[in-house]
């Protein structure tokens, strides 16, 4: 298995199969996508970048038949490295999974303000997303 790095133009495919698993993410020009696959697709992470040098990831998502095989793991493993200063707004759920490779909850008031804004605003709106820092 290995990483791959699709281009821009390929962002429709990876998008149909984020609808294929039952996800509603879509690839955006703006995004860095990371794959991780054997002969397919088997797991996908969108990275943004809302400002300079600070990273949001917004989806990571493995393929339904082949989860808990360590294979979003693996693939975080991959996007740690390129990226120094990396956040996320988990569900609770998937606190102790950020947890385990690196990420500590972090809070609004110590992270950069394009990723302390949105993440007010989801609290403001009653969602229970926990804010991860690399």
């Amino acid at each position: 298995m290995s990483l791959y790095v699709p281009s821009v133009p390929e962002y429709p495919t990876i998008t149909r199969l984020y609808r294929q698993w039952g996800e509603k993410a879509k690839c955006g020009k703006r995004d860095n996508v990371y794959c991780w696959q054997d002969q397919s697709v088997v797991a996908i992470a969108r990275v943004l970048e809302p400002a300079p040098s600070v990273f949001l990831l917004r989806n990571l998502t493995v393929e339904p038949s082949k989860r808990r095989q360590g294979l979003g793991r693996l693939l975080m493993a991959q996007v740690l490295t390129r990226h120094q200063s990396l956040y996320c707004y988990c569900q609770p759920y998937l606190c102790e999974f950020y947890q385990s490779v690196g990420m500590v909850q972090a809070f609004a008031e110590q992270v950069p303000e394009a990723i302390a804004a949105p993440y007010r605003q989801y609290q403001k709106n009653g969602k229970d997303f926990i804010l991860m820092s690399y």
